[in-house]
């Protein structure tokens, strides 16, 4: 409330449900936020916990809570659970409270009222005075469960919940990000569940019913609580083991310097990592030669062979992986946007056997870039591949950005490479003032021609990605391609180590860079501005 002005720019994270915290995100769509806000919500999977609970005890019929209605996180999650309870044959007994100072009673209450269990969800109230429901649940012989880990070190039995240090880092790059330059207009608000395990086994002592912790759960867990005290599993990427070959096959849509320097911070990482080319580990590279009707059988030939992973750069071999890869795991880069690409729904609920990391262009910035160099521009010229999922992504944000700073932006799309340059053309001729090219795969495959047609008619090209610059674009506002393919290189070992993709978030990866090309701007006659070369020289 005391920023709806919105005249300082807002990320936020840890929050349980942003959708409904009523400052207008809109659940259905999450582009659809104030423009100064962003940031990343993480409820966390309450059915998760419930059904864990009736895992480790199979005759479980009622659990109580104890929550204060003034929470508004709270009136989610017990919604959460009550939707959980009903799912699972399972009777929620609730009790309300208003300070912590009643959280004893209320919970002592729940006992009497026959609760084999107590849950606790993710209510300040409650939390601050765990120790309590605790209590409360010893003298009744019970054991608690929660959300938030790791309350076994306050004596619940086990939590499953959110990994608040990841979510806490992917908060930060996420600001980094806006600190750079990035519009949190362009950025969707997302629900992030990095999953976080804990459990406490001298919690089983004294319990009037068979609760049972099964092996497998303590081999999953991050944290363990037993009478030799506290063990939290490090963090980290484990090496390979040693004797064993990795067989990675990598799917492209064609030869191109993002692509390869994307490549190049894949293997740099994996190398990093412990899996090194031509020791241990083998690598198959093919790519579609510019044409997308090559990749589903590039794919479908990995995914019979015995590749231990399929990694894949670009949204049109992502997206064909999503259907086409069958048996083999799949971790994608050099991809703008994965869910318009097919993955999944969010960065936490996405295809079981794909995973990766996602970069979505500095849309908003790149309009900024346009204005400063055509103060007066009124007409903006692009062109793209409409089949390909990224670019319509990104000119769909595209599109409202430009409007809502009154400027038109004139569109041609194509349908192969052959096409480009006759639409290059076409485009030059329609009255805009600039020319802007995203990372359309097509289109990159035909730069040449957009930069033949751009400079014929004596229009500044402004593009997102940084490689193809000195190739007769003005200037870029794009990504660090090399930092994405990094990204993915964890991601990729984790797999190869035994890691399920479902169970590892997509990642959003957005490292901004500018690039000039003072040869062009020459050839215009544009002159950059000292705050622009000073930004390009970072």
């Amino acid at each position: 409330n005391a920023n709806q002005a919105g005249k300082t720019r807002h990320v936020f994270g840890i929050v349980a449900d942003p959708f409904g915290a009523g400052v207008g995100i809109s659940r259905e769509n999450p582009l659809d936020h104030p423009k100064h806000l962003v940031g990343i919500g993480s409820f966390v999977p309450v059915d998760k916990a419930f059904a864990l609970a009736r895992r480790l005890f199979p005759g479980l019929q009622s659990v109580g809570v104890a929550w204060n209605p003034a929470e508004s996180n709270s009136e989610a999650f017990t919604k959460a659970a009550r939707k959980a309870c009903r799912e699972l044959g399972i009777n929620l007994l609730e009790s309300n409270i208003e300070s912590s100072s009643g959280v004893f009673e209320a919970a002592s209450s729940l006992v009497s009222r026959g609760a084999q269990a107590l849950w606790v969800g993710g209510d300040v109230t409650v939390l601050v005075a765990l120790d309590s429901v605790v209590a409360a649940a010893k003298r009744g012989r019970i054991p608690v469960f929660s959300i938030i880990p790791p309350s076994v070190k306050r004596g619940t039995l086990f939590d499953l919940g959110s990994n608040f240090y990841r979510i806490g880092k992917e908060t930060g790059m996420l600001a980094v990000q806006v600190l750079k330059g990035a519009d949190p207009a362009t950025i969707p608000v997302t629900n992030l569940i990095i999953e976080r395990l804990a459990i406490n086994r001298q919690a089983l002592e004294g319990l009037r019913d068979p609760w049972k912790i099964p092996e497998e759960l303590q081999t999953r867990a991050d944290v363990i609580v037993d009478e030799r005290g506290v063990h939290e599993k490090p963090a980290g990427v484990p090496k390979p083991p040693p004797g064993r070959v990795f067989k990675v096959g990598v799917v492209y849509f064609a030869p191109e310097e993002g692509a390869d320097l994307c490549m190049k911070g894949l293997f740099d990482g994996l190398r990093d990592l412990g899996f090194l080319e031509g020791q241990n580990l083998q690598v198959r590279r093919a790519h579609a030669q510019a044409e997308i009707i090559n990749i589903p059988s590039l794919l479908q030939n990995y995914d019979n062979q015995d590749v231990d992973l399929i990694v894949t750069l670009t949204t049109p071999c992502l997206t064909s992986a999503c259907s086409t890869v069958k048996k083999k795991p799949v971790v994608f880069t050099y991809v703008y946007d994965p869910l318009a690409a097919g993955v999944g729904k969010s960065r936490s609920d996405h295809l079981a056997h794909v995973t990766g990391v996602g970069s979505f262009p500095p849309v908003g910035d790149t309009i900024d870039l346009i204005q400063k160099l055509v103060p007066a521009v009124k007409s903006v010229g692009t062109l793209y591949n409409s089949s390909e999922a990224n670019s319509r992504a990104v000119v769909d944000v595209a599109r409202d950005l430009f409007a809502k700073r009154g400027i038109k932006l004139e569109e041609v799309t194509v349908t192969g490479t052959g096409e480009v340059f006759q639409a290059a053309q076409v485009l030059a001729h329609r009255g805009i003032q600039a020319m802007w090219i995203t990372g359309d795969n097509t289109a990159i495959q035909a730069f040449e021609g957009i930069a033949k047609a751009a400079l014929d008619a004596r229009l500044p090209l402004i593009i997102n990605d940084p490689e193809f610059t000195e190739r007769g674009a003005l200037a870029c506002v794009g990504l660090g391609w090399y930092e994405a393919g990094l990204a993915a290189s964890k991601l990729s070992a984790r797999v190869l180590l035994g890691e399920r993709p479902r169970n590892l978030p997509v990642e959003e990866v957005a490292v901004k860079r500018i690039v000039l090309n003072h040869d062009m701007a020459r050839k215009l006659g544009v002159k950059f501005p000292d705050a622009l070369l000073r930004e390009a020289n970072r």
